[in-house]
């Protein structure tokens, strides 16, 4: 006889953007009862380049959540590295309705640990250990069965249930919507590594990206972190990959070679674990009956950085917002809200994640590469506008394509000449 219990709200995962949704809810609407379900017990590792850029913090400071930060050193500036070493340094741009300029870096397990703690201290009922199984939609409520690693199964019922459960998301798959394509995905690998002299080759912290030249048509970062730690990595599409038959531990072992190279001091290479990136070029439908997907299980990840952490946590937080007011409405209502969500989410970041599409296709040419880094080199609006592809909400208007297209056509001493001319 499975035990029932019953709740408001059900979400799937309790990384970053589950996490979030619970505060949302809570913050938003104290007396909802809301649960949080994972299948692991935190603090637990999650593979990924740990950079949080402004977007995060802002989503952090909404509630005043942002103090989970304090203590942690600040990376201020970029440093991107294209074909024939080209290579370009850049401060953190001031970017749209954020506050802050500036990137931390902390490990995912002690991250997501942080922000699910949050949750449970807004009032939210964690159950870890548990893995979501299936649910059946009654007409009026949710059940949903859920199993931890004894076999003992739970069943719980609710008015809305949240898949915030990853790239690999069995919410996603109970509702039978199919994963993304490879060219719609990336494979990457993290590891961890202790480098006495990071800083010192840099001369500050800061996030090092290099675009087709350890991985062709990829890209590898090394992000500095605490004391002596760097988180590095390289990802590539997964339909290269595959094609290709790449070897991911061999393209990380090369990204190491080039580290070495440079003068960076690379020491023990740990916790090096694989993983897939769903991008958001390709994005499942989010609005469902009483059903709505966040985060990597929705395929929010930036197309040209990899970075989902932000665009999961906004999803929470506007899931939240569109319905925490409606839960004990009808069907009908509840699904209005949702629909709202997923209607706001896409006005948000659809553009954005279309521009950042492009700019993928663009930087897996070498030579468009090459040429994008060396205009950047001596214009400062492009390379803030490439950093704000990365970090922030940018999106290329006909403005920003017509600007571009004049760079690339006019010879680089024509605009080394401009340079000097407005300096």
């Amino acid at each position: 006889m499975k035990n029932k219990e019953f709740f408001d709200v059900v979400i799937i995962g309790g990384g970053p953007s589950g996490s979030n949704a619970a505060i949302s809810y809570k913050k938003l609407n104290p007396d909802l009862r809301v649960a949080v379900i994972d299948k692991e017990f935190f603090p637990r590792d999650k593979s990924c380049g740990d950079a949080i850029g402004p977007g995060v913090i802002n989503a952090l400071k909404r509630f005043g959540n942002d103090h989970i930060l304090e203590g942690e050193p600040k990376v201020i500036s970029t440093t991107l590295f294209g074909p024939k070493n080209i290579g370009i340094h850049n401060y953190i741009p001031k970017v749209k309705n954020k506050e802050d300029s500036i990137v931390y870096v902390i490990p995912r397990l002690d991250l997501d640990n942080r922000i699910f703690n949050l949750a449970k201290q807004a009032g939210a009922h964690a159950f870890e250990g548990y893995r979501y199984s299936k649910f059946i939609n009654n007409g009026r409520s949710l059940l949903v069965e859920i199993e931890n690693k004894n076999k003992e199964q739970l069943l719980i019922e609710t008015k809305l249930l949240v898949g915030a459960d990853g790239a690999n998301s069995r919410v996603r798959k109970s509702l039978n919507l199919n994963q993304n394509s490879d060219w719609n995905k990336a494979i990457a690998i993290r590891a961890y590594i202790d480098s006495p002299n990071y800083v010192e080759i840099f001369k500050e912290r800061t996030l090092m990206f290099e675009i087709n030249v350890s991985a062709i048509k990829g890209y590898a970062w090394a992000f500095p972190s605490n004391g002596d730690l760097v988180n590095i990595g390289i990802g590539v599409p997964l339909s290269l990959f595959k094609k290709e038959k790449m070897d991911i531990n061999c393209l990380l072992e090369d990204f190491i070679k080039t580290l070495n190279g440079r003068g960076v001091t690379v020491d023990n290479l740990r916790m090096e674990k694989s993983f897939i990136l769903p991008f958001a070029s390709s994005r499942p439908k989010l609005a469902h009956d009483r059903v709505a997907l966040i985060g990597d299980a929705g395929s929010m990840i930036n197309p040209m950085s990899g970075e989902g952490i932000f665009y999961g946590m906004e999803a929470g937080y506007l899931l939240a917002k569109e319905t925490h007011h409606l839960i004990n409405e009808d069907t009908s209502v509840i699904n209005s809200g949702i629909n709202k969500y997923e209607k706001v989410f896409n006005k948000r970041f659809g553009k954005h994640f279309l521009s950042c599409s492009l700019a993928r296709v663009v930087f897996q040419s070498p030579f468009m590469t090459k040429r994008l880094l060396a205009i950047a080199s001596l214009n400062q609006h492009t390379i803030d506008f490439v950093v704000e592809l990365l970090f922030d909400e940018a999106n290329l208007t006909i403005k920003e394509v017509f600007l571009l297209v004049v760079k690339i056509l006019l010879p680089l001493n024509i605009l080394k000449l401009l340079k000097k001319t407005t300096t």
